[in-house]
């Protein structure tokens, strides 16, 4: 569905567009996965009753997660996938379990359609230019490296010390961006040095655009009051099961219904009412390579209602999104913080190990916890050792040791870093 076409459009007209591509969807998985196929006859259901009603039959599937996918994997493979169309990626690994699959090549290209649509409410073109501290390492003397192809001065989120900043200003300002591009964590950061330096962002910035960790409302307020700016913030995922963006005019997170089929899951399994806080579940319409049906994301929300009031869009809303992606950080020996975010891992040298965490108890140093699979080697050690400590270019030295086990917390959670430092920095002002 086009964009622009569908924003608009009543509430019956969209869900029966919505229904389309779930059919699609459904029916391209029962043709070709040995997974759904084999579901879907213990079942009962057909290319019959998936035309009929998609939304029923997508109620009575089981949900599915990442251990179950790995666990089965080339039974959820497409037996159209072509080699030359799609891609061999992976999560950031926030839950310390790499998770490899397959997708669809040209996947960006047709997500940044979304992109551009949710950031024009906030004033966003294809001619924007953005200053980018999004966890790209950056090489050379300069501190910064030019995406001329996404109009992106790219910034080190590795290193953002008052030094670093204070260097790197002018050529910011210089580069006279439209938005800046940041996690979280890394606008805390940029705030914090704005305060204590006196300086100021560009004038012609319009908004701070962030996604991909928590955030919470001290500080985004916080970051508000500093840059001057509004933060416009977004929600998405590798798997590319659903993707939202704030509303322009009040702070809810609004779900594409084109991108894919989202659900609210409350405790019990069953669907959710506007006002629970419940689990996001989603149906990816993007990938067909491997498709994800009614995957758990483990991310949380308030689930609100699939109309918002002040834009008039029949499209699913929600806020306070809590889930995976965290605030947890790495220390540098220059005083700055590292966050997670920007250490996630999408390389090949992750392809056996079972899980990993961080270990630090002093500023500038931290142990890599690797719980290995069957096939780890020596050279997947090293090569593991060399990728973090190109990233943190010595602001942190990262030496990695071989595991048994990483145990979860007293509450079953997972931690990505295992953080001890006596200096460790506030993620809120």
């Amino acid at each position: 569905m086009m964009i622009k076409q569908t924003e608009f459009l009543s509430s019956d007209i969209l869900k029966k567009k919505t229904q389309e591509n779930l059919t699609r969807i459904l029916l391209h998985a029962n043709k070709t996965t040995d997974y759904y196929n084999n579901l879907f006859q213990k079942l009962g259901i057909g290319e019959k009753e998936i035309l009929k009603s998609p939304v029923h039959i997508i109620s009575i599937i089981p949900f599915i997660n990442k251990s179950i996918i790995r666990d089965n994997y080339s039974l959820f493979l497409s037996k159209t996938n072509n080699a030359t169309m799609c891609d061999y990626t992976s999560t950031g690994g926030t839950s310390g379990e790499p998770f490899y699959f397959h997708i669809n090549s040209d996947r960006s290209i047709k997500e940044l359609a979304y992109f551009v649509d949710q950031w024009e409410r906030v004033g966003f073109n294809l001619n924007s230019k953005r200053v980018t501290f999004r966890g790209s390492p950056v090489s050379g003397k300069k501190g910064w490296e030019n995406d001329w192809i996404t109009k992106e001065r790219k910034f080190s989120s590795f290193e953002l010390t008052d030094e670093y900043l204070e260097r790197i200003w002018p050529d910011l300002c210089a580069y006279n961006p439209d938005f800046v591009y940041a996690y979280p964590s890394t606008a805390i950061a940029l705030s914090k040095f704005i305060e204590r330096s006196g300086l100021q962002l560009p004038g012609k910035v319009k908004a701070i655009l962030i996604g991909s960790e928590n955030i919470y409302d001290g500080q985004e307020n916080y970051i508000e009051t500093i840059t001057r700016r509004r933060v416009f913030k977004w929600y998405g995922h590798s798997e590319k099961l659903i993707l939202a963006g704030e509303c322009e005019k009040r702070k809810y997170y609004h779900a594409y219904p084109q991108y894919g089929y989202v659900e609210f899951i409350n405790e019990q399994g069953a669907l959710a009412k506007p006002g629970d806080f419940a689990e996001i579940v989603g149906t990816g319409f993007i990938n067909t390579v491997l498709p994800f049906i009614r995957y758990r994301t483990g991310d949380y929300c308030t689930y609100l209602g699939d109309h918002c009031p002040e834009c008039g869009r029949n499209y699913p809303i929600f806020k306070d999104v809590r889930g995976r992606w965290t605030q947890e950080v790495l220390y540098g020996k220059r005083g700055n913080s590292i966050c997670m975010s920007a250490i996630n891992v999408h390389s090949d040298n992750f392809k056996n190990v079972f899980r990993f965490q961080f270990y630090q108890d002093t500023p500038g140093r931290a142990v890599l916890k690797i719980m290995p699979k069957k096939g780890f080697e020596k050279k997947d050690k090293r090569a593991i050792e060399k990728e973090f400590n190109y990233k943190f270019n010595g602001n942190v030295v990262v030496d990695a040791m071989i595991v048994n086990n990483i145990p979860l917390t007293s509450r079953g959670k997972y931690k990505f870093i295992d953080q001890n430092t006596s200096t460790k920095l506030l993620s809120s002002p």
